[in-house]
């Protein structure tokens, strides 16, 4: 169950550019952001461009004759509803990342930025400073649900339960169709043997992405448990 509850989370999508590390990991900035605030001093500076230029806005395009406007963008809820409805793993794997890519971003810089150094730390088995940066983040950013999610991982994998059963309450408050956090919430309680509370929260993940990785395993292990034989 650790191992599974573990691999949920590293698998959360990492920008493709390297960001530049702190000379000291433990060196996290002391920020105060929330999110959805516009770049500050710490963030990066505004370049000013030509209309269509680098730094300037994009110049805008006459449709061509003929041809119908792009389509916006299709929501968390649409795409929530089409990873329910997704017919195997192949089909559901993109839409999950994509959940998981909008959820890391808040519109703030500063915390986008220290997310990410804390999956960096995590994917390089550094799990002290990982915890370090999770936990300043969700000091300066409290509304930002994944930088909860994340401290809750990395309270589980010191065995500091307290702090990740809160910290994942505190995550699906704020966010609460995040499938992974409720599959790990699972496993968390599994580990308590609160069989009842563990088998509510994997049924409410499966409702949600019907592929999680063994989730369907420990519905059907815990359903024999709580409901008997027969049901």
């Amino acid at each position: 169950m650790r191992q599974m509850l573990f691999s949920l989370v590293l698998l959360a999508p990492v920008a493709s550019a390297a960001l530049a590390q702190p000379s000291d990991p433990h060196d996290v900035p002391d920020l105060q952001v929330t999110p959805g605030q516009p770049p500050g001093p710490d963030g990066p500076p505004a370049v000013q461009g030509l209309p269509g230029g680098p730094g300037g806005p994009p110049q805008a395009q006459a449709p061509r004759p003929g041809r119908p406007p792009p389509k916006p963008p299709e929501t968390d809820e649409q795409l929530l509803a089409k990873l329910a409805k997704a017919g195997d793993q192949r089909a559901a794997r993109p839409i999950e990342r994509e959940l998981k890519a909008r959820w890391a971003h808040t519109g703030s810089p500063s915390a986008d930025l220290l997310l990410k150094r804390v999956d960096q730390a995590m994917e390089a088995h550094d799990f002290d400073t990982a915890r370090t940066i999770a936990q300043k983040l969700t000091t300066i950013a409290p509304t930002f649900a994944e930088a909860w999610h994340r401290r809750a991982t990395l309270a589980t994998q010191k065995d500091d339960y307290e702090d990740a059963i809160s910290s994942l309450r505190r995550t699906l408050a704020l966010q609460p169709k995040n499938f992974v956090a409720l599959a790990e919430l699972g496993s968390i309680l599994e580990e308590y043997k609160d069989k009842p509370h563990a088998l509510d929260a994997y049924r409410q993940a499966k409702a949600i992405d019907p592929y999680i990785d063994g989730i369907e395993d420990r519905i059907k292990e815990l359903t024999k448990a709580v409901e008997g034989q027969g049901i």
